[in-house]
């Protein structure tokens, strides 16, 4: 319970800092919690599951429904190693989910240009590829705008007196364009487009700052110019993919900086004029050939990016939790075993009244199958709520959508059903061997 209400106090903080501490200790708290309940929660999951799975069995299938319900701080025990693995997986996904959805809902909401053009080394966007860009909408129609983003770093006081190290973006005023960003207050339009600009920032940063539109923040951009004093001219909402980054226009990062030492673009906008994007991606894909490490991206491939970059990183956690699973399916196992080993006078009897080789492997596949279920349906609601809790953070963060991946959560139950039935294969071989007197003579 203690668990479970820090997760749900997630859901009243302002920051997510001040939240993880609440998610790290709700995750503890429920693993721990909900491992020592199983054992209370096996005669009403598994009845549940009877009911649903095991009666269409007859009475084998009673049969494996009470024997998984004789030792309920045993079964518990056992499904406990898959709930955890379970509840990890099922967690991560609602994770990695969540960041694909808002991050390809953002793109869609926010991203106004047709391409983007950036370096696969991470590096800057070197003069000649600016030129060849900038060359190809001189030369013809099909592109309409080309904007240069660059980051850089200063230091600015706020007008308390605060000092802190914030990283800007600049860039031309078709940015308005290229990047919408909706505001909460003010006008961004003023930034770029007003003689002497301003700056603009998120609103999260302009209430940890006590800024407000008006406000004077000194920035200093470590120019030959001296430290430049910028108006606040807009307070925008948060933004997943400029998250923390304020901005100013190029024009004001020129001036004092110098052209010198104004550092190269990260990346390129491109806009295509109406009807022309295809025509223009030849186009610059004909410009960036002697350029091979530049990479030329449409929205859509850059929504496929992110799900690959995520996708990989998930792979990478779920090979490891294969091991947790591997760990899970050596318990069942054991489990069965000792069960078989305790109950061979029961299953020399049940063969002695008729119970076939068939009926009997079926009954320990079928008890098997449940344990595994069981572990199964703590640990995905398990993990579910973990998700739910680290979504909201990350809705803190400017990641607002979130995603259930149903398809996994089927999946997880698919294969904890197949991690049940490959559990029983060699216990319910075993038991089917026994000799019938043998095993009723067994004290």
């Amino acid at each position: 319970v203690a668990g479970l209400g820090l997760l749900a106090g997630t859901a009243v903080v302002e920051s997510a800092a001040d939240g993880a501490l609440f998610l790290a200790a709700g995750i503890v708290l429920s693993l721990l919690g909900l491992i020592l309940a199983a054992p209370a929660l096996v005669g009403l999951v598994v009845r549940v599951l009877g009911v649903l799975l095991l009666r269409v069995f007859g009475p084998v299938g009673r049969l494996a429904e009470r024997n998984a319900l004789r030792n309920p701080r045993r079964t518990g025990a056992t499904a406990a190693a898959l709930m955890i693995g379970l509840a990890l997986v099922s967690g991560l996904s609602v994770v990695g989910s969540s960041m694909v959805a808002s991050a390809t809902d953002e793109i869609d909401a926010s991203v106004g240009a047709d391409f983007m053009l950036s370096p696969s080394n991470f590096g800057p966007v070197l003069p000649d590829v600016s030129a060849a860009v900038e060359e190809v909408r001189a030369d013809g129609d099909a592109v309409a705008s080309v904007t240069e983003y660059r980051v850089l770093s200063a230091t600015a006081t706020t007008p308390d007196g605060t000092v802190v190290d914030r990283q800007l973006a600049a860039a031309q005023p078709s940015m308005l364009e290229d990047l919408r960003v909706s505001t909460v207050a003010g006008d961004l339009a003023q930034v770029y487009e007003e003689p002497g600009g301003g700056l603009a920032l998120d609103e999260d940063e302009a209430a940890t700052l006590g800024l407000g539109v008006g406000d004077e923040v000194r920035v200093d951009f470590a120019g030959d110019s001296g430290p430049a004093a910028l108006t606040v001219r807009a307070i925008t909402e948060k933004s997943a993919l400029e998250g923390g980054v304020w901005t100013v226009s190029l024009d004001t990062a020129r001036a004092h900086l110098g052209p010198e030492a104004l550092p190269l673009p990260s990346l390129l906008f491109v806009t295509a004029r109406e009807g022309r994007a295809e025509e223009a991606r030849v186009a610059l894909e004909a410009a960036l050939e002697p350029y091979p490490q530049m990479e030329l991206r449409d929205q859509y491939e850059l929504k496929e990016q992110i799900r690959e970059q995520i996708g990989q990183l998930l792979n990478m956690v779920y090979g490891l939790l294969a091991l947790a699973i591997v760990v899970a399916v050596l318990g069942v196992v054991n489990t069965l075993a000792l069960a078989v080993v305790e109950r061979t006078r029961e299953i020399g009897l049940l063969r002695a009244i008729g119970l076939s080789r068939r009926q009997l492997r079926r009954m320990i596949r079928l008890e098997s199958v449940v344990i595994a279920l069981f572990g199964a349906l703590l640990g995905v609601g398990l993990g579910l709520a973990w998700g739910a809790a680290s979504h909201r953070l990350m809705a803190l963060e400017g990641m607002r959508v979130l995603e259930i991946p149903w398809p996994v959560i089927t999946v997880v139950f698919a294969g904890a059903a197949l991690v049940g039935l490959v559990a029983a294969v060699a216990p319910a071989f075993r038991a089917g061997r026994m000799n019938i007197l043998t095993a009723i003579g067994t004290e």
